[in-house]
């Protein structure tokens, strides 16, 4: 039954080739003979790994192969097998030819020891052929060195022209593969070595191999083609070939075939068919081959032979002579079972070893099958997966052996592989992050995702990329990481920025204190028509700089005025040289606003910041009271005074409140804390167990109280005094001690200082305490006050050293007059510089000034 299924398969395979629903791959394996593939053994994996290259979604592979040996054949061949692929979530079984090509080798040229070398006799000759070669006899007057014809078909129709019979084989099959023939061309079988060795070309038996023995005639053959050449008859009765045996002290006794004439192989090839002797019968020497799987010719007991079943194996009813021990399959590759892979690696099918003596027939039934489908190229997903390696095995139990790869696929790290390593194996493991928007790669279990940073939104992944299965963790479409963050503009210098002019308001005097508004009513109005145009030329002939412009900076750059920055990720981005400044819009008549804006390079626009520009018309007469020397002396004594009782009451209240806690921290630590409550160790009733201990804690709280000094006096008070007397006791005593402590701090405030002080005004207000000086001064060089002129002898008292400035206490302020000899250092141990008490505003000239 087994060799009926095996033919019916070698006739599938055979019709099948030219069946139109077999796919063709599109690739080629080429071999030369020698290295071709062997056996079943190794063309499955060379052919299965074939597939997995070449086709998608592979679960099951199974080869039809007769077996035949495919390094003896050269040309194309080809592999049938049937794939079950799963493809759109569903298995579909397809037939498939894997195209071979064999290329020959010159097997007469091999070295000695090679596995395809020649097998012609010493006798003979090689000749090599397509795919295999010949072995003929030499003619007459043959020499290697003079063989010029390359065609191994035209060298032998020329040997077979010739009559000579020296130049033809043996003519008996027991000596030569080819009887009677010059070359074993169109006899032996393409890949029969067998036959070939057994080739053999006459040589002359009479000068060279004359071994007969004594009781055996020689005689010369008519024909040296014939076989034997010569003839050693031995008398009737005796059987042998009349030659001397060789290596035996005694006469080994021939065998003959079953048919009792016949010498066996055994005879011939060791010799026993030597001498002269009577031989014996080998039943099964020449007996037909069996036809049955497995067989072999046996020897009943009446030495009759008959076809059974080989040692190690035993006759069943439906498959016939069978292994009695099933085989045995080992993993290449992997013996411990598991694969290890990871993320990018390619699968590479190594199938099985089959340990059997017939490993070659089970080869052929062994079939492959994966749990899942086989990537056509690398693995970008971590997991895994199984591949059952079966051989059926109908007559055991079970009937089948079976052994398992376990194939786990681990995790990579996306973000740390080298790209170029991968941009041709596994293209699709590389991150796809947008880097040159400041993504950043984050590794995940099977997977990666992209983070864009600080200021920035989006996915992270770069725009535009797309994933041909699933797409990692955090994808969005791929958007990128778009710059979100909003630039800030913050002004510097004056806001508002103001600009003095002098009021068109005629001529007013000392006495007169307000000035007359509308004396000029179409000159002021025609003053203040010039406003607009006079700011907006100074914005564009500046570039803004004179927004920012101060005494004390008097040359600023456009720059200066507006600080610009944007927070990207890569750090805080100066924005300020980008600032625009729009035009002057006025919004009342001496009133006007200037807006700055900027915009970072992803289009963010800062929120517009405004500067207000403020006209403001000064009348020479308030000028003039503004920067009165003595006014302003003055003026500075007050608020110097005021300042000093404030910093005394805020030390006092400092110290009151410092001795008050001082005070409350001794009371409160005399008072011990109350033990906590416990119902378990008394003999209260759970349910009433939170009313006690309420109770407990106020006894406790009351008694402590009551152990206080405050509420023993109020005790006292309350048995010894009526209680309609004590508020009005309490009262009393909180008023003495009010009035005790306010009349302290007025003695403390009052009390003179101990040694007199002197205050130096900053240079600034030196400078316009010498200007105004100078000011109320009379052409003649007489001083003047704020009343008239001085005498020149009250005038020489001026210019010598005068007293101190004027004390820090609360006493009289400085002597009327004598503002302008004030000294810079007046001697004193306790001298110290102040910033300036006033700093009058400086008016000027009508116009437009910074």
């Amino acid at each position: 039954m087994l060799l009926f299924w095996l033919s019916l398969l070698a006739i599938l395979y055979t019709a099948s080739a030219d069946n139109a629903q077999c796919e063709q791959l599109p690739s080629t394996l080429t071999y030369t003979q020698e290295e071709a593939p062997r056996d079943l053994s190794g063309l499955l994996p060379v052919v299965v790994q074939r597939i997995n290259q070449v086709l998608d979604g592979v679960v099951d592979v199974e080869v039809e192969w007769t077996g035949a040996d495919l390094h003896g054949k050269v040309g194309e061949h080809m592999v049938q097998t049937k794939v079950t692929r799963h493809l759109t979530q569903a298995l579909v079984t397809q037939c498939f030819q894997v195209p071979f090509r064999i290329l020959d080798t010159n097997e007469c040229v091999l070295p000695e020891g090679h596995f395809m070398k020649h097998h012609c006799h010493a006798s003979a000759i090689c000749i090599n052929t397509i795919g295999s070669y010949e072995c003929l006899c030499p003619t007459e007057g043959w020499s290697e060195e003079g063989m010029t014809v390359e065609e191994p078909a035209v060298l032998i129709e020329l040997i077979a022209s010739r009559t000579n019979p020296w130049e033809l084989s043996f003519a008996t099959s027991r000596l030569t593969s080819c009887p009677s023939l010059p070359s074993t061309h169109k006899c032996c079988p393409e890949n029969d070595h067998a036959c070939r060795a057994a080739f053999r070309c006459p040589e002359d038996p009479c000068l060279t191999r004359n071994d007969c023995v004594a009781t055996a005639q020689c005689e010369r053959a008519a024909s040296p083609l014939q076989q034997p050449n010569y003839t050693c008859r031995c008398p009737a009765g005796l059987m042998g070939n009349g030659h001397q045996c060789k290596d035996h002290d005694e006469p080994p006794i021939p065998k003959v075939m079953y048919d009792g004439v016949t010498p066996t192989e055994e005879t011939v090839r060791n010799n026993y068919y030597c001498d002269c002797t009577k031989p014996i019968m080998d039943a099964c020497s020449g007996y037909p081959p069996c036809a049955g799987k497995h067989e072999v010719c046996l020897v009943n007991a009446e030495n009759a032979p008959y076809c059974g079943c080989k040692p190690g194996y035993v006759w069943h009813e439906t498959y016939g002579c069978v292994d009695k021990s099933p085989p045995v399959l080992r993993l290449k590759h992997d013996e411990s079972g598991t694969m290890k892979l990871r993320q990018g690696d390619v699968y590479h099918e190594y199938a099985v070893e089959i340990q059997d003596e017939n490993a070659e027939e089970y080869m052929r039934s062994l079939k492959i099958a994966y749990s899942r489908p086989i990537p056509h190229g690398c693995f970008t997903q971590m997991g895994n997966f199984h591949v059952n390696y079966t051989i059926a095995t109908p007559w055991t139990t079970p009937p089948f052996v079976q052994v398992t790869r376990h194939v786990v696929i681990d995790d990579i790290d996306e973000c740390s592989l080298d790209p170029a390593k991968y941009e041709t194996t596994c293209p699709s493991l590389i991150p796809r992050c947008d880097v040159a928007a400041g993504a950043k790669c984050v590794n995940t279990v099977g997977s990666y995702t992209c983070q864009c940073p600080p200021h920035t939104e989006g996915d992270g992944f770069l725009k535009g990329v797309s994933f041909e299965s699933s797409s990692p963790p955090g994808f969005q479409g791929g958007t990128g990481c778009k710059d979100t963050s909003q630039p800030v503009i913050q002004l510097q210098g004056p806001n508002p920025k103001v600009f003095s002019v002098c009021a068109c308001q005629g001529i007013t005097g000392v006495i007169q204190d307000k000035a007359k508004d509308n004396k000029y009513p179409d000159l002021r109005q025609s003053q203040q028509g010039h406003y607009h145009q006079d700011i907006k030329e100074l914005v564009r002939k500046t570039a803004g700089a004179e927004l920012c412009a101060t005494p004390t900076h008097k040359n600023p750059k456009p720059t200066d005025c507006a600080q610009a920055y944007d927070d990207t990720y890569k750090g805080r981005v100066n924005l300020s040289d980008k600032v625009r400044i729009g035009e002057p819009v006025q919004k009342s008549a001496l009133h006007w606003v200037v807006s700055y804006d900027v915009t970072d390079e992803a289009g963010n626009a800062a929120a517009t910041v405004w500067r207000d520009i403020m006209v403001e018309e000064v009348d020479l007469a308030n000028f003039q009271r503004d920067t009165d020397v003595d006014a302003l002396v003055q003026k500075a004594l007050q608020e110097k005074e005021k300042e000093h009782e404030l910093e005394m009451r805020r030390k006092i209240a400092k110290a009151v409140e410092e001795d008050r806690q001082k005070r409350a921290g001794k009371a409160t630590s005399s008072c011990p804390d109350c033990p906590k409550c416990d119902c378990a160790s008394g003999s209260v009733d759970v349910s009433n167990c939170e009313s006690y201990c309420k109770n407990k804690m106020q006894t406790c709280t009351l008694s402590h109280y009551q152990d206080s000094a405050l509420m023993k006096v109020m005790m006292w008070l309350e048995e010894y005094v009526p209680w309609q007397i004590v508020p009005l006791l309490v009262t009393s005593v909180v008023v003495i001690f009010g009035a005790t402590l306010l009349r302290w701090m007025i003695t403390v405030l009052l009390r003179p200082s101990t040694r007199p002080r002197t205050y130096i005004a900053s240079d600034e207000l030196e400078r316009q305490l010498q200007s105004a000086a100078t000011i109320l001064t009379s052409p003649n060089g007489n001083i003047v006050n704020g009343n008239g002129y001085h005498p020149p002898q009250q005038q020489q008292q001026l210019s010598q050293p005068q007293a101190p400035f004027f004390s820090p206490g609360f006493g009289s302020p400085p002597t009327e007059g004598r503002v302008a000899d004030v000294p810079r250092s007046s001697g004193y141990d306790d001298i110290y510089a102040s910033p300036p008490l006033i700093t009058p505003r400086k008016r000027q000239t009508p116009g437009l000034s910074r």
